[in-house]
């Protein structure tokens, strides 16, 4: 498969300033691609079934992403930046903080059981085994990263847990356990164990933070 991945060309995955049309036609491709990956895998995601399920020809596809690595690269990208922005609505929607921290593994789940998140978590798989893409999405995924281990540490310092940065490997522990779920609970239904599996991490999120919530209590 990696050598159906041409390497992109020099900043081919970051768009040219758009007008709107050809911003609507970035987004409409963006969206299709995400549901080709959903549907079918990524190993069927290809120009020719984008333009299919998009309806947009072959040109104006090319136009925006010269190949398949490009196109690849940019719905990892923006799949990205709608997890992390459903995370961040969903937890908003939580005034209190301890609440929000340890509600976490449900507001995770969700973003990551999204189109979007179903479509990452097929990418960043299939960066496992293909170079082209791993190296091509290694910016993108390095800078999330860090821009969400501010956020963990901000998150669990709002809730008043004693040792925010300590909730950084926490917080990976989660994206981990929810991307395995994700792969998991996608698989031949009803899957009983998977279920239990998925509420045990919930449920053994919300002890780890009430823990050290009563840690720091003991501590005053």
């Amino acid at each position: 498969m990696a050598s159906q991945l041409a390497a992109p060309e020099p900043n081919a995955t970051r768009p040219r300033k758009l007008t709107k049309r050809g911003a609507d036609t970035r987004a409409r491709i963006l969206e299709a691609t995400v549901r080709v990956i959903v549907s079918s895998g990524f190993a069927a995601m290809t120009i020719e079934r984008v333009m299919a399920e998009s309806g947009i020809s072959r040109g104006s596809v090319l136009h925006q992403f010269p190949n398949r690595l490009a196109l690849a690269i940019a719905t990892a990208e923006r799949t990205l930046q709608v997890v992390i922005a459903l995370a961040a609505d969903a937890a908003a929607a939580k005034p209190d903080p301890f609440e929000r921290l340890a509600s976490h593994a449900e507001v995770m789940w969700q973003a990551h059981s999204s189109p979007e998140g179903l479509a990452l978590n097929e990418i960043v798989t299939a960066a496992g085994w293909d170079r082209e893409l791993a190296e091509g999405i290694r910016p993108i995924i390095e800078e999330v990263e860090a821009d969400i281990r501010v956020q963990f540490v901000e998150m669990a310092r709002e809730a008043g847990l004693p040792d925010p940065d300590a909730f950084v490997a926490r917080g990976w522990w989660l994206v981990a356990s929810v991307r395995g779920l994700v792969i998991e609970h996608r698989l031949l239904q009803p899957r009983p164990m998977i279920d239990a599996a998925l509420e045990e991490m919930k449920a053994s999120h919300r002890r780890y933070c009430e823990a050290q919530r009563d840690k720091l209590v003991m501590l005053d």
